[in-house]
């Protein structure tokens, strides 16, 4: 493993733990002919809508609670004003009231909406906050819809003989994705990596990802040996390196 184990990561996946991967992808590869490339990613939502959406339940929640704290009051804002306005010398009028009600409520709103930012701020530093405000038919599109946008830009379809493998996982989504290239396609039906993607799943929520991706792997390399044989001359054309990206 020639790069660090990113924060976000480190508590899921160790450097030793990578390592074990990298060796899975090599044995595994001498069983097969197809190129087995394991990804991981922090997150396929983007993080922009992310924190829009978590800035607006807080100022909507803040302003829920201010309404229904005024309503409560009853006529101690009234007073309040009164006061006010006897403090600044006013006379008690309607106008003055509209005047001063409009001015308390904009400073009220700005406050509320500073404390949103605030909060939102801090929020958006906790995966599963973005994790909670993204549906979760979002969630498994947004993480198919980057798997495909890795595969298709990268490496991956550049194979001899179009038997190239991504095995995808997205942290923040909890989602895993087996995306082949042509020829494994024509072979073998996608959903036959259900309980591989299932079972790595699983690993992974018990805090297992090494020994899930791991086994992963192996599946893989089963399922392909017997439609994709190693031969006698086969060149590792794709590096067996861990690709992490953000």
């Amino acid at each position: 493993m020639n790069q660090e184990i990113p924060q976000w990561l480190g508590r899921a996946l160790s450097l030793e733990e990578a390592d074990r991967i990298e060796q899975a992808v090599k044995s595994a590869e001498k069983k097969t002919s197809a190129e087995i490339v394991p990804m991981i990613v922090h997150r396929s939502t983007l993080k922009a809508t992310g924190d829009r959406i978590l800035f607006w339940i807080s100022f909507g929640i803040l302003g829920i609670g201010g309404a229904v704290g005024l309503s409560l009051m009853g006529g101690l804002d009234e007073a309040l004003l009164d006061r006010v306005l006897e403090a600044m010398g006013f006379w008690p009028s309607a106008a003055a009231f509209l005047w001063l009600t409009v001015v308390a409520e904009t400073l009220v709103g700005a406050a509320a909406f500073v404390l949103a930012w605030v909060i939102a701020k801090w929020i958006s530093r906790f995966d599963s906050a973005h994790r909670f405000v993204f549906p979760t038919g979002d969630l498994t599109l947004e993480a198919e819809h980057r798997a495909q946008s890795e595969f298709f830009s990268s490496d991956l379809r550049s194979t001899e003989g179009r038997n190239g493998i991504l095995l995808f996982v997205s942290m923040l989504e909890h989602r895993a994705v087996i995306l082949a290239d042509k020829a494994i396609i024509e072979k073998v039906e996608p959903s036959t990596w259900t309980e591989t993607l299932s079972q790595l799943l699983a690993a992974i929520g018990n805090g297992e990802m090494g020994r899930g991706y791991v086994d992963a792997i192996d599946s893989i390399a089963k399922k392909l040996e017997g439609h994709f044989p190693l031969k006698a001359h086969d060149k590792d054309e794709l590096s067996n390196r861990l690709r992490i990206e953000e």
